[in-house]
């Protein structure tokens, strides 16, 4: 199986494809997802219906076993964190894996967008995206189970956005009646459904597939995503809808990290990406899906190793700080007060104001306020700005920590 190539790469070898197809379609361990595409050659569907399979091969049982064992890693060090450390660092992540999923289709967000929209009552552009990751942070996760459920939270990621660029409002019953291309510059790479029947077809029977027992959840969750954006149901936002669908269902199964760090992978990697779409598509391919698994789990297990790095540093940086701290003569209220600022600055790159922090401490800000000023006067603290009121450690402390 180490020899186990594309079909399209034994085409180019002139290996006889049609009887290693035939092999590949007999093997008893081959799995028939009972999903259809017509293959797309220069952008346009060209030849009758394949059906999509995949061959448990061994590189697709091992990527499995490393992703479930970096999930357990992973969860293991975040409990190492503090719930201060914890919520800061999910938020990051958050914060993100947004930016870098709009940024995969060239759509420009900086974190004062998303930290915006996170932390107002007005609606914003990214307002919808954000609220549904953030329901990912909170464990409020939706399952899937029909077409119209699929319309909502559409409806609910990008409602905004479509006010701004009305020629995306879906005009069909539930999806998109015209056509859609994709395009890489002035080049078409692949065709959507062609009509909002072939959708709505095409959707059922993705969801009848989402609701099957007999696959393993990583590789059900990987050829979901596969076929979701062949459907490309919508006009617009396709590709940020299918990574946020992708990352919910990661992080139901997996852990909140993993499920996080989906578009921050991908992003370094976006042309590996794309084509793993498009190889999958070929007509040569004859819908065999297993390279697109392996492609898709590297993906994951990248972001996952990220993430892991991550965690380790901050939290050897972290216990630092903390004897750090412990050697400092200052009572536990203000011991508690600068290791809450030293999180968020490990943690996070947006200051913490002096009414979270009393919120976090749970202190009266005339004695925040108080405890402030000695730490100040003994060079732990520095003033940020007065409106609104915040303070940051100060570059002694700083200076310590790096």
């Amino acid at each position: 199986m180490n020899n186990y190539l594309e079909l399209l790469k034994l085409y180019y070898q002139k290996a006889n494809i049609e009887e290693e197809l035939n092999k590949r379609l007999e093997n008893p361990c081959v799995y028939k997802t009972s999903l259809y595409i017509s293959p797309i050659l220069r952008g346009e569907r060209v030849s009758e219906e394949v059906e999509l399979f995949f061959l448990p091969i061994k590189n697709v049982l091992m990527l499995q076993d490393e992703i479930i064992q970096n999930s357990r890693d992973i969860l293991n060090l975040s409990n190492e964190l503090p719930e201060v450390a914890l919520n800061y660092c999910v938020r990051e992540i958050m914060v993100n894996e947004i930016i870098k999923s709009n940024g995969i289709e060239g759509v420009h967000t900086t974190k004062k967008d998303v930290y915006d929209s996170m932390n107002s009552n007005k609606k914003y552009r990214f307002s919808g995206i954000v609220k549904k990751y953030k329901q990912i942070t909170e464990n409020k996760i939706q399952k899937i189970n029909s077409a119209e459920e699929i319309r909502k939270i559409y409806d609910e990621v990008f409602s905004e956005e479509i006010v701004i660029n009305s020629e995306n409002k879906l005009d069909g019953k539930l999806f998109r009646k015209g056509i859609v291309h994709v395009t890489t510059g002035m080049k078409n790479v692949h065709l959507g459904d062609t009509t909002e029947e072939l959708i709505l077809e095409h959707i059922e029977k993705l969801i009848e597939f989402m609701n099957r027992k007999d696959i393993n959840f990583l590789l059900k969750a990987c050829i979901t995503h596969y076929y979701f954006e062949y459907i490309h149901p919508f006009y617009d936002g396709n590709g940020r809808f299918g990574r946020l669908i992708f990352s919910m269902y990661l992080a139901r199964k997996l852990d909140i990290f993993t499920g996080l760090s989906l578009s921050y992978s991908i992003f370094s990697e976006k042309e590996k990406y794309s084509k793993l779409f498009l190889n999958t598509s070929k007509p040569k391919n004859f819908g065999e899906i297993t390279f697109f698994l392996i492609g898709i789990m590297e993906l994951i297990k990248k972001g996952q190793e990220s993430i892991i790095k991550m965690l380790m540093d901050r939290i050897e940086k972290l216990k630092y700080s903390k004897d750090y701290l412990d050697k400092l003569d200052l009572d536990n209220l203000k011991k508690n007060i600068l290791f809450v600022y030293i999180q968020n600055y490990i943690f996070s790159d947006f200051p913490l104001e002096d009414r979270q922090l009393a919120e976090i401490i749970k202190v009266s800000m005339p004695t925040l306020k108080k405890n402030i000023e000695q730490l100040i006067k003994q060079e732990y603290l520095t003033e940020l700005s007065k409106r609104p009121i915040t303070h940051i450690i100060s570059n002694k402390l700083q200076e310590v920590l790096d």
